[in-house]
């Protein structure tokens, strides 16, 4: 009989879930997927082989309101959970895991967590108690957990000294959406003065935009195509009316259409603000994205993911902030067209040899059976 399987994630906005659910679903696990949509839309739907429930209470995204909305969300959780029949939860991120602490001491039953941000070093700086506090709840509900699964190695530092049974990597990346036969053909644009760079993410002022908006000043056919939603989307609209030419902001957009035009821009661009502890160890999936559509990225030297970038030479790393410094790498990407080939095909290579999706599917997949039939024999 199918193990039974609910995934909860409180961003509808971040497509991770969906190849977690898929994979498991594709493996004979019965999964369902609680959403909180903070949009405000409440739904229920199958798709893929899983069925996804969205929780519609309307919340803002990165901002210290959002904890005003949690203890209601808690509770949806807390009570979805109790009704539902699942063997294991798959809690993603500290928002989640509560509830799932808590149901697991009530039901008895398995209980994974998925670490693609740590909570308290998201929090500023200058509330170091709450940060402490909040570190210090999140490594103790990780005592309570039968499996910790981190996006980057790097992350590791953040988590240490929580007692941790059973621990594994499974990097953040995309599913192939590409054959690989002919890949890097099909991915190849036409020699021309135009540049054009893709942003996918929050709009957010720690994400480096204003700078990069400030070094396309002095730049001439340089496009900058921004997808997103954040709290800095107002800030985003008056400077779009500024660079009429230069920037075009196009919203919140569907995952294949991230792809989509991560294939048709010259390069990515993803900065992090390390003043946010949890930015330096960021892995994003915007990296994996431009190696799997063999694309070039301009990424800041202080983030872990900057580490990957140098170590497969995949892309161009500068110090974040440094407005000259992006000039620059913008301008160099521009004028040399083969060297922007070149490094979307380095990073091509190490995707398919050490990021590929398949790879992480079957690592996951391995560690479920594991700790199954590990279950099942006690």
């Amino acid at each position: 009989m199918s193990k039974k399987v609910t995934i909860i994630r409180s961003r509808i906005t971040d497509p991770s879930f969906h190849k977690i659910a898929k994979t498991l679903s594709e493996n004979d696990y019965n999964v369902k997927v609680l959403l909180w949509d903070r949009s405000g839309k409440k739904s229920t739907e199958n798709i893929n082989g899983y069925t996804i429930v969205r929780f519609g209470l309307k919340a803002p995204y990165d901002k210290i309101d959002v904890a005003l909305f949690l203890p209601l969300w808690w509770l949806y959780e807390f009570f979805f959970l109790i009704l539902e029949s699942e063997d294991i939860i798959h809690a993603c991120d500290f928002d989640t895991l509560l509830p799932g602490v808590i149901v697991k001491s009530i039901k008895k039953v398995k209980l994974y967590y998925m670490i693609y941000d740590f909570y308290a070093d998201n929090i500023p700086i200058n509330s170091n108690f709450i940060r402490k506090l909040v570190a210090f709840l999140e490594k103790l509900f990780i005592g309570r957990c039968d499996a910790v699964f981190i996006v980057d190695p790097f992350r590791y530092k953040q988590i240490k000294g929580a007692s941790i049974k059973k621990l594994a990597i499974i990097y953040n990346t995309p599913p192939d959406y590409l054959e690989k036969i002919g890949i890097l053909e099909k991915t190849k644009k036409k020699q021309g003065n135009n540049l054009v760079l893709f942003y996918a993410g929050i709009i957010h002022r720690s994400r480096g935009l204003i700078e990069i908006l400030k070094a396309l000043k002095e730049l001439e056919d340089v496009e900058l195509i921004i997808a997103g939603v954040g709290p800095d989307i107002k800030i985003l609209e008056k400077l779009q009316q500024t660079f009429r030419n230069k920037i075009k902001y196009i919203g919140f957009i569907p995952y294949d259409e991230v792809i989509k035009h991560t294939l048709q821009a010259d390069a990515i661009i993803a900065l992090y603000d390390p003043k946010i502890p949890n930015n330096m160890y960021a892995s994003p999936n915007k990296l994996f994205e431009a190696m799997m559509c063999a694309k070039p990225i301009i990424i800041n030297k202080e983030t872990a993911a900057a580490n990957i970038v140098e170590k497969h030479k995949s892309g161009i790393t500068v110090p974040y902030g440094d407005v000259y410094a992006i000039k620059n790498a913008i301008k160099l990407l521009k004028e040399n067209y083969n060297l922007r080939l070149l490094l979307g095909q380095n990073g091509r290579k190490a995707y398919e040899k050490h990021f590929n999706w398949k790879l992480m599917a079957k690592k996951l997949i391995y560690i479920y059976n594991q700790l199954e039939n590990k279950s099942d024999s006690d």
